[in-house]
């Protein structure tokens, strides 16, 4: 481990030992809100004296450590913090499609609670999946009727906003709440996120509901920055560290622009996201435009090189673990297929220097190309990692997948010979 990296780390323990004054060295505090279903919503308080009180709802995976960091030190600052875990108070599994079945009723429960035991201005926090729940909840509050506008809008990290995770290649489309938001956000969105490249849509969708949008970049991290489970990076540590004094300032701005109490209409109902796992077969014409990008030692490459080949075209990152789970299967499937069959990869935003000391412990036998920005993904509608794409040998995508999947599967290498037995 570099220098670097150690005093950043020991600067970030040294802060979490830190002892808090005032209200965050207070005990925290259990609170049940019964919502209108009858579902008990247990909350833990972290008590403060000042005039706002920050609902953060916790992400799909529960709490982690830096949430009882974060309460604490926002409590210090003079914001109290209620933070509730939707899917444990509802007995549901943690998963994508649990998060994205909630309602905003809970969550708008949980607003009037808050204000009328308090008498605070609530703002909500959320990231990831949550954020979509966050979003619902804010409108049915609306809609419940509410005399004042105590309710500060909603500040939400790295949120995911789609309706699935659509096919490789496929558009995105994004819940409809999303349109149906008058009420202020603020957007905390690392630069190395999936998301970074199609902000213009997001934003574009929450400003047709009369939301005042802000947008605020976290340079050099990638989504779920804080919620690392295994050792930060100096990157993360330090953003990390900054997290409650940026919640701070989105009160701030939140508080300073109109709040309507009345919600925006919904759109009309959309046929819903392509939608698909495994391997699922496309057509997309015409061929997908090309790309040139160097690869780990430096030298260039261009996905027009392989013309006339069929080519599986991989998006990947070292910190996927299905990512790296698929390798062996891919080295096997080229050594498999042989001339006429080649394996073009695209690693998401590492440096040359890591991705050279990967290979140093696993055996690539492909091609890695460097999208350093993250553009080459975005313009191929990458929004999961991995994701592959099977090119025919016109340069057609004939095959999309954004799962791992065993690559030398008897009925993977049937389907890849049959697009090699084709004409050009």
């Amino acid at each position: 481990m570099s220098v670097l990296r150690r005093l950043c780390l020991l600067l970030l323990v040294l802060v979490l030992l830190v002892p808090v004054s005032g209200a965050a060295a207070a005990e925290t505090r259990s609170v049940t809100v019964t919502d209108a279903a009858g579902v008990d919503l247990e909350v833990t308080v972290y008590p403060s004296s000042g005039d706002r009180l920050y609902l953060w709802l916790l992400p799909q995976r529960g709490a982690h450590a830096n949430h009882a960091h974060f309460g604490r030190e926002l409590a210090a600052m003079g914001i109290e913090v209620w933070q509730v875990d939707l899917l444990d108070a509802h007995f549901l599994p943690r998963s994508n499609e649990s998060m994205r079945s909630l309602d905003g009723v809970s969550v708008a429960a949980l607003l009037r609670a808050a204000h009328e035991q308090t008498g605070k201005e609530v703002m909500l926090v959320a990231s990831g999946r949550p954020a979509v729940t966050a979003l619902r909840g804010m409108r049915q509050w609306q809609a419940d009727g509410p005399d004042t506008p105590y309710v500060l809008g909603a500040a939400l990290a790295f949120p995911n906003l789609m309706i699935d995770t659509p096919v490789a290649g496929a558009p995105a489309e994004f819940v409809e709440v999303l349109q149906a938001t008058s009420l202020p956000v603020f957007l905390l969105q690392p630069s190395q996120g999936v998301y970074r490249w199609h902000l213009d849509a997001i934003l574009s969708d929450l400003r047709h509901g009369g939301s005042a949008v802000f947008v605020q970049m976290v340079p050099g991290v990638r989504d779920f920055y804080y919620l690392r489970r295994e050792e930060p990076d100096p990157e993360e540590a330090a953003a990390t560290a900054r997290l409650p004094a940026q919640l701070l300032q989105a009160g701030r701005l939140l508080a300073s622009v109109p709040r309507p109490l009345a919600a925006a209409p919904m759109p009309e109902t959309t046929a819903g996201v392509e939608a698909g796992r495994g391997l699922v077969e496309r057509d997309q014409h015409p061929p997908v435009a090309d790309f040139t990008l160097t690869d780990h030692r430096g030298d260039e490459q261009s996905l027009a090189d392989y013309a006339g080949q069929v080519v599986l075209l991989n998006f990947w990152a070292t910190w996927c673990p299905p990512c790296v789970h698929e390798i062996p299967s891919m080295n096997r499937m080229a050594e498999t297929l042989g001339d006429g069959f080649a394996i073009v990869s695209v690693n998401y935003q590492e440096s040359a220097e890591h991705i050279a000391a990967f290979m140093d412990d696993v055996q690539v036998d492909f091609p890695v190309l460097m999208d350093f920005d993250g553009r080459v993904a975005a313009d191929w509608r990458v929004f999961a990692f991995p994701s592959s794409f099977i090119l025919g040998r016109d340069g057609r995508v004939r095959y999309s997948v954004n799962s791992a999947i065993e690559w030398d599967d008897p009925d993977v290498i049937r389907r890849v010979r049959a697009l090699m037995d084709e004409p050009e």
